[in-house]
């Protein structure tokens, strides 16, 4: 069996002579019989369009027969010597085997002469795109990336915080965006796979993503018009559906759905994302579609998540932070004996803590750190800001007006941390210096160390930035942080 492959030369087929008949008919050429000694079969475009080319001695014209069963058009004849027929093959597969038949005929009245050979047609695909959907507006803090190269800012894309390296399809670049694109979706269905996630806790034990949003760009000359979703628990032999989605032929498209209300069922987990061919849509060439931005996300907080900081460091990230670090603190186990609801546990519980080298102030260095939370308040309303700290009491060059734990609340929402710590004093809706240094918590009575309560009212927008951050020669600790109406 011979195999066609885009961009593979000239086939010569050989001859297989299958029927003959005699024919009294005068023969002005004086030929008595016609020579077909071969024919070429060569792929062109994607694989799937194969051009038959005869060479005989006596024929007058060819029928090429090209073997594809479910159409009435692969039948073609050629007249004269010298030419060829051409005919694209389905696409819905990456490789189809067919059989090929040329008869020979002659205006002179020789017998025709037939010869078959088998082929295997592989179909190459070739999708293009130059353009890439608008980047995602959403808060970094709100977002679980599944594929998407990140938010802009700037004019410059950064990484989402939180997410996981999806894989499937094939990946290309566009201008330096990468879009994953999927093909053959009136058969087989394109497959993104996401890791394991629980809804209920993709962010943290506890917090959870309520929507998922994919941007999608078809051409329906080579792809779908219509667009099934499947959310998979394979675990649990779960799946979530969603069918036609009508696609913009050409156009980028943006799709959110409630993980909760708009499919077959309440989505509780995923670990794979299927699209395919919607109800009612059509497959054409070769059936492609390209995706990016494809996210989890969660509505804005209105409360303090990991307060406690039993999960270390997370949700307590600037997205960037332009000439520093976006570590907010180094985690600590030197936290308060208070858990987060206040009962005493007896001993220490997590907590955050900065050294003098990550301390801020007249210590500000590209090493120091703040903590930084958004949250998303009712307008125009009193609140508190309370949480607990330490400072240790070792010796050391103590900072001018002493050393201290810096909490404080500001108007709006910061993507570059630079820009935050650059506004400290000029933007604050509340703000508090603690300089009580007695030791570590467990040094201090009752190991809950000093307890901070700052009032504030929100601004119209509801929106605002918690910050904290220390500036001492030694350790300073923070633990049990939380909003509360006033």
């Amino acid at each position: 069996m011979n195999y066609i492959n885009k961009g593979i030369g000239v086939l010569l087929i050989a001859i297989l002579v299958v029927s003959c008949k005699e024919d009294e008919t005068p023969n002005p050429t004086g030929l008595s019989e016609i020579t077909l000694s071969s024919f070429s079969a060569t792929a062109g475009g994607d694989g799937t369009i194969i051009t038959v080319k005869p060479l005989s001695i006596g024929a007058s014209s060819y029928v090429v027969d090209f073997g594809d069963p479910n159409s009435d058009s692969d039948v073609i004849t050629i007249e004269g010597q010298g030419n060829a027929a051409s005919y694209d093959y389905p696409n819905e597969v990456a490789q189809v085997s067919y059989t090929i038949t040329v008869t020979a005929k002659s205006s002179a009245g020789l017998a025709d002469v037939t010869m078959a050979e088998d082929i295997v047609v592989t179909h190459t695909v070739v999708p293009s795109i130059s353009t890439v959907p608008a980047s995602p507006t959403l808060r970094d803090a709100n977002v679980f990336a599944l594929f998407s190269d990140g938010f802009e800012f700037g004019g410059d894309t950064y990484s989402w915080e939180h997410g996981e390296d999806a894989a499937g399809g094939t990946v290309v670049s566009v201008g330096g965006n990468d879009v994953v694109q999927f093909s053959r979706l009136g058969s087989t269905p394109g497959v993104l796979s996401v890791g394991t996630i629980e809804t209920a806790n993709a962010f943290l034990d506890g917090v959870a993503a309520t929507n998922i949003h994919f941007d999608v760009h078809a051409d329906f000359a080579e792809g779908v018009d219509v667009l099934k979703v499947t959310l998979v628990n394979s675990g649990a032999s779960q799946s979530y559906v969603v069918d036609g989605l009508t696609l913009t032929d050409g156009e980028w498209v943006g799709f959110d759905f409630d993980l909760a209300t708009d499919f077959s069922a309440a989505v509780t987990a995923i670990d794979q994302i299927k699209f395919e061919l919607g109800t009612g849509g059509t497959a054409k060439d070769h059936a492609t579609i390209s995706l990016d931005n494809v996210y989890l996300y969660k509505d804005p907080t209105s409360v303090i998540l990991n307060g406690d900081f039993e999960d270390g460091q997370e949700m307590w990230k600037f997205p960037i932070f332009t000439g520093g670090t976006t570590n907010p603190y180094g985690s600590s186990s030197d936290g308060s004996n208070l858990d987060y609801d206040g009962n005493d546990t007896g001993s220490k519980t997590a907590g955050a803590k900065w050294s003098s080298s990550q301390s801020g102030g007249e210590f500000r260095s590209p090493d120091s750190r703040y903590a930084y939370q958004e949250l998303t308040l009712t307008p125009n309303t009193n609140y508190l800001l309370q949480y607990q700290y330490a400072i240790k009491d070792d010796s050391g060059n103590d900072p001018i007006g002493g050393r201290r734990v810096v909490g404080l609340i500001m108007d709006g929402f910061y993507v570059d941390g630079a820009d935050a710590v650059g506004e400290l004093g000029a933007n604050n809706l509340g703000f508090h210096e603690g300089f009580v240094a007695e030791g570590k918590f467990s040094d201090t009575v009752g190991g809950v160390g000093t307890v901070v309560s700052i009032p504030f009212t929100t601004p119209a927008s509801g929106e605002v930035s918690i910050m904290f951050y220390a500036v001492t020669p030694a350790d300073a600790y923070i633990d049990n942080v939380k909003v509360l109406l006033n």
